[in-house]
Formats: C-alpha cells, sequence, structure tokens
C-alpha cells in the first residue's frame, strides 16, 4: 500500500483552556512578514531536522512541500490529519481529513470542554482499482498560525493535487487541481474524475467538527469520523456523484 502521511507538526498538545480568538491584525501581518527575513530569528535546528527528510524516494511526491525553508522559532502548531474513506457502490473512495488545534486565532467551543482539534478541510476523490493507494498527504504549521495542507490522488487521467490553507485571520481555503474554494461555504470537497479527462466536484456542509486529542480521545474521534462517513455514504447526493455517467 502506497500511501504517505506526512507532518511537519506538533500532533499531540496538553489541556489548553478556551479563550475568544484574537483579531488578526495588519500589525501582525507586518511582523510575521518581517520575522521570516530576519535570519537572526531563525531555528536552524529545526531547519536541519527539515532537511533530513528527503521526499526523493516517494513514489508520490507532494505537490509542494518538498523543499525546506528556515522560519522563526515557535511553540504551536498542533494538527490532526486522518485517513478516511467511503463504501459506495462496492468501491471504496479515499479521503483525509484536516483538523488544527483552537488557539488564540481559531475560537473553541463552548459545548465541549474536551474538543482540542476543529476540522478545517475534508477531501475525497475518486480513483480507479489500479491506482487507489498511491496517494499522499501533508500538513505543515511551519507557517504558524496560519497553516497548510497538500496532497495528491493519481488516478488513471491523472494526477488530482490540492492545498488548502487556514489563516489567522480566518480565511480558510483550497485550491483542488486549477478550481478554488472558499470552505466556508463548506469544508467537505468531492472530486470525481471523469473518463473524458475532466473533473467534476461537490462541496458539502457536512463535516466531522471537533476532535479531541491524546489517547484518551481515540475512541470519540474515530467513532466521529465513522459516523460522517456513513453519512456520506447513505446521502443520495453523494451516492449519485460518485457514480454519475462517465465517472472513472
Amino acid at each position: 500500500m502506497r500511501i504517505l502521511l506526512f507532518c511537519l507538526a506538533v500532533l499531540f498538545g496538553t489541556h489548553i483552556h478556551a479563550q475568544s480568538p484574537s483579531p488578526w491584525t495588519e500589525a501582525d501581518a507586518a511582523r510575521y512578514a518581517r520575522e521570516r527575513t530576519d535570519s537572526t530569528l531563525w531555528d536552524m535546528p529545526r531547519l536541519a531536522e527539515d532537511l533530513s527528510f528527503s521526499f526523493d524516494s516517494l513514489e508520490v511526491v507532494p505537490p509542494l512541500v518538498n523543499l525546506a525553508s528556515p522560519v522563526p522559532e515557535y511553540d504551536w502548531g498542533y494538527v490532526s490529519s486522518r485517513l478516511t474513506s467511503l463504501d459506495l457502490a462496492g468501491r471504496r473512495i479515499n479521503g483525509v481529513t484536516y483538523a488544527y488545534a483552537y488557539d488564540e486565532y481559531r475560537p473553541a467551543p463552548t459545548d465541549d470542554s474536551l474538543a482540542y482539534y476543529y476540522t478545517y478541510f475534508t477531501i475525497y476523490v475518486l480513483s480507479d482499482s489500479v491506482h487507489l493507494d498511491q496517494r499522499m498527504s501533508s500538513v505543515i504549521s511551519r507557517n504558524y498560525p496560519h497553516y497548510l495542507a497538500a496532497g495528491k490522488q493519481v488516478t488513471e487521467i491523472g494526477d488530482v493535487s490540492y492545498v488548502q490553507l487556514s489563516l489567522a485571520a480566518g480565511a480558510n481555503l483550497a485550491l483542488v487541481a486549477r478550481q478554488y474554494f472558499d470552505l466556508h461555504q463548506g469544508r467537505t470537497i468531492l472530486v470525481a474524475p471523469l473518463r473524458d479527462g475532466s473533473l467534476r466536484f461537490l462541496q458539502l456542509m457536512a463535516s466531522p467538527e471537533w476532535l479531541r486529542s491524546g489517547q484518551a480521545g481515540d475512541a470519540y474521534n474515530a467513532g466521529m469520523i465513522e459516523d460522517f462517513e456513513r453519512t456520506l455514504e447513505a446521502d443520495p447526493q453523494v451516492i449519485d456523484f460518485f457514480t454519475q455517467p462517465g465517472s472513472l
């Protein structure tokens, strides 16, 4: 099975307290830009760690994140990236869901004190049986307080690559192939390659929502993702989308 799930981020954290989100200001943006070019602030041990990882031997290379660059030291950047799949009409459809920890720029829920991660992007890509397991996924916290996720699914008609950005100012967007999505209009994207060489998309408001951290949250998170999968598998528009005429 040729799958890579790669994270340049801190995957687990300790308990954090709910707080109101802080606004990302123009002054914050200016400071962020200055710090990225100030070599006295660069975290060189972290750069050395990034450079020690090579993507050259991977069968499925990432669309963006294979070259490292120095960034200032930071002590946050908690992410949760999970593989998921749908079983529809006797076929498996692979997906990935990306969630980021709440922080001073990302509001915490008021109804779940154990919530830690919020799902910002989920994508499912239909592929043929030959290329089904040829995929990769990465999520990067090196731009914190912004996050970057990227991935690729190989298909019979070509690679379906995507990039997702969650910005501290609140923007949540994705590029899938060359199609732009405002994820505030739906954080789940379905992709169906057609045999004529084109792609079809379906954007859904449904999402796995909040997840929890650590081993204590594993069962809860697994149940949340499974419930989400079953919901999509029973949705007539999802079934029609992935079984539309001309699809792989």
